[in-house]
Formats: structure tokens, C-alpha cells, sequence
């Protein structure tokens, strides 16, 4: 049992301020308002205390993707966004040649099958290229109910999202193929019109990839797709809430129609979330980051073109670009460079009430992906998937299945508490733990190898003993000197200092 308490405990019913959650192995065991029920308890000091965050629409990050690369390149990038919060994903991909969707696919599955994500979201390659966005238009082909049984035998069922552009031929058919098979069917990068897309809806339709944009924009006497799926309450819309994709008027609107139930906040992150400035690769597209914004270099279907065919800058860009009388960048804008926990702060910071960004980043996609039951709040019974953030919304440490997990996220003033020890015991007395440096930087993030002296407790099942960490020496992770021997320790666990 893992006893952590002193938070803002952010779960379906309200905030718990103060209020405390019970671990047992990978599940929440119990939550409650108010102090800890028992001691010794994990002190939160404050903290805000948000359940995991699920990441439908995610490409890569951390300088990994998993559009492109070996399977440890989509192995890092999964777990760059774990560390970031995101502890469930799915990895999606993007416009491609038919074969290598399938190659693809069939690599993701593998990761699927090892629980590194949740499955695939399949974005391309059945979309309009009137609307293609930073998509490849070369590769684009109208919905195929064929095609798509050949990528969903490759995922090896764990295609779990396909979008397409409902007024593409085909569609229809597809969309109740798809239904029939259990995957859900997105709207998205179409220009399509209301009419069309309520058909879709009709069809089986529940989902919209990121709303407005890669959309015909509304109008108010032709709202299109964006007005059509906030309008259907059987829909869940997918935003982009990251300061460049959409104006904070357009959250708040579409936060207002959908509600916390329908709202879905995904990150769309490429390789570059995390990443510096420059050069990076999305599917076969060229992208360079610039301000922390991803562009098309050049649009294969009209080289040298400028603009933003389908996407939406940011208002100050706009701006710029009006006073000076040429457009903002060249390229349509290529994903986006922020974690679904920038996109989480973002979204508080624009004036949503922090359940329901809770909701939308968690709940609600996990939902989506049929896993409300397992994962997606803070509840017991559910998967023990948390992110503890400080004032700002920052990611200070994230569980997984009732696992601290080492990241980047965490601070230098965070100290490291051993909360369990496994195997034999006997009369365990003040330890000094020397572990290795490599996974002392892995656990403190880059810059942080050296850290000073701290001390806390450890739990031997008998009574508590302090431990003593030291600043990281040469020598094996699991080297615990004391006068008497642990074995086999298990290093868990996270506390605030």
C-alpha cells in the first residue's frame, strides 16, 4: 500500500482539497477528502494530483517518432510522453504508401502487445487533399474497405482510430465497415459540409480529428463539419489547445458545446515536442520548428508555396503577417511541439475549470478508447495513473500502474523516497544507496546528475529506517550497502521536498 495525501485531488466529483489517495499494487485502492487516514503517508504538500493523462493523437516527441524510425525510436517516443503524463497513448500515423502503413502498423503492433501504447490511430490515408493540412498529398486514395482490412490485419487489432474525409467516394461504406469492426471512425482533414458529414455521423462517425482544424472553416449559413459534429451530441471533438492551432476564443467555444464529456484534448505532437528549434521529419514531410512552431518546409503538391491551407496560425502571427502584408511562415503547420501536458496548462490557463480539463485530457479519451473502465480517473478500482503537477500545471512526477516513473519531469528540489523494498529482510539499519550515475541523470533529467544529500524513509515492513542518498557514484544500480544486506530492492517512488 502507497498512501499519498496533502493534495488537490482533482477527481470526477469535484477537487479534494485537501485530500489523499490510496495505492494497492497497480490500482487505486481508495479517495477521500481531508488528512491521511493512517500514517505513514506520501505528502503531497499541496500539490495538484490529476489523473493520467490519454493521448489519442499523438506522432512522436523527445526527437523520436512513430511515423519513422526503428521500433526503439517508437519505444523513446512513448516514453518521452509517459514522462511528460501522457500514460496512455495511442501512436498515430500519418499519410504514407500503402506498404508502409502496413510495415508500420505491423511495428506498432508490437508495441501494443508489449503495453507500450494503447494501439494505433491510423490519420491518412483517406483524406481530402483539399484539406490535407501538413499531410502528403501524393499518397492520398479515397476510402477502400479493402485497404482498410489490410491495415487493420497489420495492427493485429490494435487499430483503434482510423480518420477519413467523410465526402471522399467510398467513405460511407468504410465508415460502416470500420464501425462493424470496432474501430472509431474520426472526421478530419475534410471539406466537407454539414449535410455531409451529419450523413457520416449517420453512418457511425463518433469522432473529430483536432476540430477546425484541416476543416472548411464555419460559416453561418453552411457550418460544415465543425459545426455539424459539436452540434451531434453522440461525437466526441478532438482540440488542439496549445496556444498555436487555435485562438483561446475557438477553446472556449468548442469546450462550451462539447462539454467536459464530449471535449478531448490531444497533444498532436511530432518529433520536435521537447526537442530545440530545427530541422525534424513527419511521415516523408520535411519540417522545420521555429519559436517552438512546426511548418511544412514546402508542400509537395505546389513547391513554393506559402501559407496555411487547412490550419490556423496563432493570433499574433496573424497579425503580423497583416501589418506587414505577406503571410506569417511558409507551409502549413505540421503537428505540434507540445506534450498533452503543455496542452493541459494551456487549456486551465484559457479559462477552463480544472475538472473539466481533467476530463477532457483523461476521461473522456479514455472512453473513447473503450478503456473508462480501466484507466482515465481518479476513482477506485481504476489503473493507479497520476500526475502530480505543481502551481503552474507542471508534471512534477507521474504514476503508471501504481509505478513512479523516471523522467525528465523531475525537479531538482524533488527527493526520492525508496516507499518499498522486496525480498528478504532482517533488521535493516541506516543505508547509504550509491546508485549508478546514467540512472540518477534518467531519474532527475538532464543537468541534475549531482544532487545533495537527503534523507527520508524506508519502509522494510517492520518499522521505518532513514536512507541516506548520496550523489551518484560508479558501480551497479542496485548496490545497497548498510550493515545489514536487503536484496533484490525494488527503488519506487517519489516525495516533494
Amino acid at each position: 500500500m502507497l498512501l499519498l495525501a496533502g493534495g488537490r485531488v482533482v477527481t470526477p466529483d469535484g477537487v479534494l482539497n485537501p485530500g489523499w489517495i490510496r495505492v494497492a499494487g497497480p490500482v487505486i485502492d481508495a479517495v477521500g477528502p481531508g488528512d491521511a487516514p493512517e500514517q505513514p503517508a506520501l505528502e503531497l504538500r499541496g500539490r495538484w494530483v490529476l489523473p493520467g493523462f490519454v493521448d489519442v493523437h499523438v506522432h512522436g516527441g523527445g526527437g523520436a517518432s512513430f511515423t519513422e524510425g526503428t521500433e526503439h525510436d517508437a519505444r523513446a517516443a512513448a516514453a518521452f510522453h509517459r514522462g511528460q503524463g501522457s500514460t496512455t497513448m495511442l501512436a498515430s500515423l500519418v499519410t504514407a504508401p500503402l506498404a508502409e502503413l502496413e510495415a508500420r502498423a505491423a511495428l506498432l503492433a508490437g508495441l501494443a502487445d508489449d503495453g507500450v501504447i494503447a494501439g494505433l490511430h491510423l490519420e491518412g490515408p483517406f483524406l481530402s487533399p483539399a484539406r490535407r493540412g501538413a499531410q502528403d498529398p501524393r499518397h492520398m486514395i479515397a476510402p477502400d474497405v479493402g485497404v482498410f482490412e489490410r491495415l487493420r490485419a497489420a495492427a493485429r487489432g490494435h487499430l483503434r482510430v482510423i480518420t477519413l474525409a467523410p465526402e471522399l467516394p467510398g467513405a460511407a461504406r468504410m465508415i460502416e465497415a470500420a464501425t462493424r469492426a470496432g474501430v472509431t471512425v474520426a472526421v478530419g482533414h475534410t471539406d466537407a459540409t454539414a449535410g455531409v458529414t451529419m450523413a457520416a455521423i449517420d453512418a457511425g462517425a463518433r469522432h473529430a480529428t483536432h476540430l477546425f482544424n484541416g476543416m472548411r472553416p464555419p460559416h453561418h449559413r453552411e457550418p460544415g463539419a465543425v459545426g455539424a459534429l459539436l452540434d451531434r451530441d453522440e461525437v466526441t471533438c478532438e482540440v488542439i489547445a496549445d496556444g498555436v492551432h487555435l485562438h483561446d476564443i475557438a477553446i472556449r467555444l468548442a469546450a462550451r458545446a462539447a462539454g467536459p464529456g464530449r471535449l478531448v484534448l490531444v497533444s498532436d505532437a511530432m518529433a520536435a515536442a521537447g526537442m530545440p528549434d530545427g530541422r525534424y521529419q513527419l511521415g516523408s514531410m520535411r519540417v522545420t520548428v521555429a519559436g517552438g512552431v512546426a511548418r511544412l518546409l514546402e508542400d509537395p503538391a505546389d513547391p513554393g508555396q506559402s501559407g496555411d491551407p487547412g490550419q490556423a496560425g496563432t493570433a499574433a502571427q496573424a497579425g503580423t503577417a497583416a501589418q506587414a502584408g505577406t503571410a506569417a511562415q511558409v507551409g502549413a503547420i505540421a503537428g505540434s511541439t507540445a506534450t498533452l501536458a503543455d496542452v493541459v496548462r494551456h487549456a486551465i490557463a484559457a479559462g477552463l475549470p480544472v475538472p473539466d480539463v481533467a476530463a477532457a485530457a483523461s476521461t473522456t479519451p479514455a472512453r473513447v478508447l473503450g478503456l473508462g473502465d480501466r484507466t482515465g480517473a481518479l476513482r477506485p478500482g481504476l489503473a493507479a495513473d497520476l500526475v502530480v503537477c505543481d502551481d503552474d500545471f507542471r508534471p512534477r512526477a507521474v504514476m503508471r500502474q501504481g509505478e513512479w516513473l523516471a523522467g525528465g519531469t523531475v525537479p531538482c528540489g524533488l527527493a526520492l523516497l525508496a516507499s518499498r523494498v522486496v525480498g528478504e529482510q532482517q533488521d535493516v539499519r541506516p543505508a547509504r544507496l550509491r546508485l549508478a550515475a546514467p540512472q540518477l541523470r534518467g531519474l532527475l533529467g538532464p543537468g541534475r546528475a549531482a544532487m545533495r544529500t537527503v534523507s527520508s524513509a524506508i519502509d522494510t515492513g517492520h518499522r521505518n529506517q532513514p536512507l541516506l542518498w548520496t550523489e551518484p557514484v560508479s558501480g551497479p544500480v542496485d548496490d545497497l550497502t548498510s550493515q545489514t544486506t536487503v536484496r533484490t530492492p525494488a527503488f519506487q517512488a517519489c516525495w516533494f521536498g
